[in-house]
């Protein structure tokens, strides 16, 4: 590992000190601006960072973690995250979910942020302190980086503890392991995955130190913490919701693919899909994750490492990041499409990548002025990246608006994209917050064409429909009354040919159309079902 040999005098380390912290400001305050520029202030959290919430707001109105009294969104594992943001929630007070929800948002986006300090004195560990600034820029300009900060989910809190990690592993205090160990306890309760990091540094630490009794002594200390924080979280979630949250989810991987292998005639065809799905996806979104720069920068960085006779090193860091990328390949073998699942390796990645980047500037006459400008080029392909992605997105102001519209219209609809605004609106007209999540009312139940859906207390499998006909007539005993249609890729199939061609479905009266009402960008529509026109045609259509 390469250590900083600067032989300055003591006379000068103050000033070395001083302009590093100074730059690391400068970089804080530009990184802290670009996040907070593109939050939407207006929007509520939807999806997982909902849950997130939700399980923070029933925390500090009750002073107590939630138990499975309050349904499975109480029970899901990851929740150091939520008992994090719950403590801001008892200190800030607000009237409305909105504020709450911006509280959240700002929360990941200082997490983010502050990564950026032992960022920093992680790559110095493996490289020259001016292009351990280089690795620190790329990651906290990274678009992927920028974007998930502030989303409120608990990704930066996880990236945060698992770069402190990493810096504490390799400092050579007599006390670093135990702080190791510990911090990988917290990580694990940030998200339950983290726990398979107790392997790698585990056989790191034996590598670095080697055996003797005092090595051996000082792990079993080590691992001691790390039980101590993983056992008591564990005992706590089993007693609130009959599930310790972590190993018992990491075991639920194999225990799901042994359940779908179970009555296969030939269950090797289960694990060749297994691992084509998990392989495709996983190429597919390191392409997608690591644009634009970090795609070309990672593996002219990795041979560059390897070739200058850092093989040790590369594979220190190579073998963490086979294990981050393990929970990654499960989620994308179950075909989960989310960028979100690689970011966790994206501070190795840039560390790599300042390997190439120094051997390019080492080569350069004017070194200091060619870096700047590199930087000058990482920010402003940030930005680009980003502006590009938000032109090219629906227009989500319009379509929370749009949901307004749908949940004061609709009993029971079908699923459309951008649905999950539907469960922010049970929120949105309620007198007084915060309240607990089981006060919430019920909201709109939603049937979706392509997986299972509980309405009114009852499971509907996952069927595929061969026509709009057939999901109608399935679903009226169920009460639905509304057909939404948008113009979208994601929408379903069947439900395709209502939006291009309205007209020829007779039993549908237009109650709502986007472009009619002023909207941009967001193209949708909302019918009404006439049953008794429905089973007129469907009476003639089987005479």
């Amino acid at each position: 590992m390469n250590q900083d040999n600067s032989n300055k005098s003591k006379r000068n380390i103050p000033s070395y000190f001083n302009n590093t912290w100074v730059i690391l400001a400068v970089i804080c305050t530009i990184g802290f601006l670009l996040r907070v520029i593109w939050i939407q202030h207006e929007l509520p959290l939807t999806m997982d960072s909902s849950g997130y919430f939700w399980y923070a707001i029933d925390t500090s109105i009750t002073g107590s973690f939630p138990n499975s009294e309050c349904g499975w969104r109480c029970t899901f594992p990851n929740t150091g995250w939520s008992s994090f943001v719950s403590v801001f929630f008892m200190i800030f007070s607000f009237d409305n979910y909105i504020d709450y929800m911006n509280l959240q948002k700002y929360l990941g986006v200082i997490m983010s942020v502050i990564t950026i300090i032992p960022m920093y004195y992680l790559s110095k560990v493996f490289i020259e302190k001016k292009y351990a600034m280089i690795a620190t820029i790329l990651f906290t300009f990274n678009p992927r980086i920028i974007e998930n900060s502030i989303s409120g989910n608990p990704e930066p809190m996880y990236i945060f503890a698992i770069v402190l990690m990493l810096y504490t592993f390799f400092q050579h205090g007599k006390n670093y392991p135990y702080i190791t160990f510990g911090i990988i306890g917290i990580i694990s309760t940030i998200r339950y995955e983290g726990v398979l990091l107790f392997i790698p540094i585990s056989l790191l630490y034996f590598y670095r130190y080697k055996f003797s009794k005092k090595i051996i002594l000082k792990y079993f200390i080590a691992i001691t913490v790390f039980l101590l924080i993983i056992i008591s979280w564990g005992m706590m979630k089993i007693d609130l919701t009959g599930s310790d949250g972590i190993i018992s989810h990491v075991s639920a991987g194999p225990i799901y693919y042994s359940n779908v292998m179970d009555g296969k005639e030939n269950p090797n065809e289960v694990i060749i899909n297994f691992l084509n799905t998990g392989i495709t996806n996983m190429i597919k979104f390191l392409g997608l994750a690591t644009l634009p720069l970090l795609t070309f920068l990672i593996p002219l960085g990795i041979y560059t490492m390897i070739s200058k006779g850092k093989l040790s090193n590369f594979l220190i860091l190579f073998s963490i990041v086979i294990v981050l990328l393990i929970p990654a390949f499960y989620a994308y073998s179950r075909n989960f499409q989310e960028v979100k699942y690689l970011l966790v390796i994206f501070p190795i990645f840039c560390i790599f990548s300042s390997f190439f980047i120094r051997n390019i500037t080492e080569k350069m006459k004017h070194k200091k002025s060619f870096l700047i400008l590199f930087t000058g080029i990482i920010i402003a392909s940030t930005i680009g990246f980003i502006e590009y992605k938000n032109l090219d997105d629906v227009n989500k102001n319009e379509v929370y608006e749009f949901s307004k519209v749908v949940y004061s219209t609709a009993s029971i609809t079908n699923y459309f994209s951008h649905a999950e605004y539907l469960d922010s609106m049970k929120t949105e007209f309620i007198e007084e917050f915060p309240i607990l999540r089981k006060d919430l009312p019920v909201g709109i139940p939603i049937l979706y064409t392509d997986r299972s859906m509980v309405v009114h207390g009852q499971v509907f499998p996952n069927i595929q429909y061969d026509d709009v006909e057939e999901f109608i007539e399935k679903h009226r005993i169920n009460g639905l009354t509304h057909i939404i249609v948008d113009k979208e890729d994601s929408r379903t199939d069947i439900f395709d040919d209502i939006f291009l061609n309205e007209e020829k479905y007779t039993y549908l009266t237009k109650i709502f159309d986007t472009f009619d009402n002023g909207y941009k960008d967001y193209h949708a529509k909302i019918f009404e079902i006439d049953y008794n026109e429905f089973y007129k045609l469907k009476g003639i259509m089987d005479s």
